[in-house]
């Protein structure tokens, strides 16, 4: 049975839970620099938040998310730059003065090969005064609220690298599940990567979450000491 893609687009906004905890923080920083680079923007959660806040480019590796993206920012008047391809190899000849890797994006892509390729890409996008954000998933966290499902996410099973999370769906008479891997990264491993590709992390913040949130940890880089850097706001709770 052919999937229509309006049901993977709704399976993708489901995997993506309805976090809204963490827009707040990301609206504040829109709302202080010209222009912004989000990585791994999938279908907007985050996006069609700030574009009306900065000048925004919009990264994601599926064309089908992307198209569905710019469809929703389209349908709200909003003005969103798209930047396909994969985050860890893009190199587009200019530097914004915020780039966000929201949603434990830097964890999904795999282990320290690409989250150093992407924090290298960051480097290379990243304006001299710029800030950056890496969000950071508790691995553990994940286990502990997740052993009861919350909605439609059935499970997170601990897996050599991490966790991994799995969601189910009806189509017809078959149950797909997705299932997507978080790796298990520090904000000390995030500090070690950041500073092997040039960037120093100047602070972290702690969002503790709840069970439908799970959660973060902000890391926040810059390419300078962190007495001249533009002072990051703070988490809103």
């Amino acid at each position: 049975m052919a999937i229509d893609v309006t049901e993977d687009i709704a399976f993708h906004d489901l995997q993506q839970g309805g976090r809204t905890r963490d827009l707040p923080y990301y609206c504040e920083l829109a709302r202080r620099f010209n222009s912004t680079l989000e990585l791994g923007a999938g279908t907007g959660r985050v996006a069609l938040e700030l574009a009306g806040l900065t000048e925004l480019s919009v990264n994601e590796l599926d064309e089908l998310l992307m198209r569905e993206l710019v469809r929703r920012a389209g349908a709200r008047s909003l003005s969103v730059t798209p930047v396909p391809g994969d985050a860890t190899k893009l190199d587009l000849g200019r530097r914004f003065d915020l780039i966000l890797a929201p949603a434990s994006f830097a964890q999904i892509i795999g282990g320290q090969g690409p989250r150093q390729a992407l924090l290298r890409v960051i480097a290379r996008h990243l304006g001299t005064t710029g800030v950056a954000v890496v969000a950071i998933a508790d691995v553990d966290e994940i286990l502990r609220e997740c052993a009861t499902p919350v909605g439609q996410q059935l499970a997170a099973t601990e897996v050599e690298a991490g966790a991994q999370v799995s969601w189910q769906r009806t189509v017809g008479d078959r149950v797909d599940t997705a299932r997507l891997t978080i790796h298990r990264v520090s904000t000390e491993d995030v500090a070690a990567d950041a500073h092997a590709c040039g960037l120093h992390l100047s602070r972290v913040h702690h969002d503790p979450g709840d069970a439908a949130t799970l959660g973060s940890s902000y890391c926040v880089l810059n390419h300078a000491c962190p007495h001249h850097c533009p002072a990051a706001v703070a988490v809103v709770q």
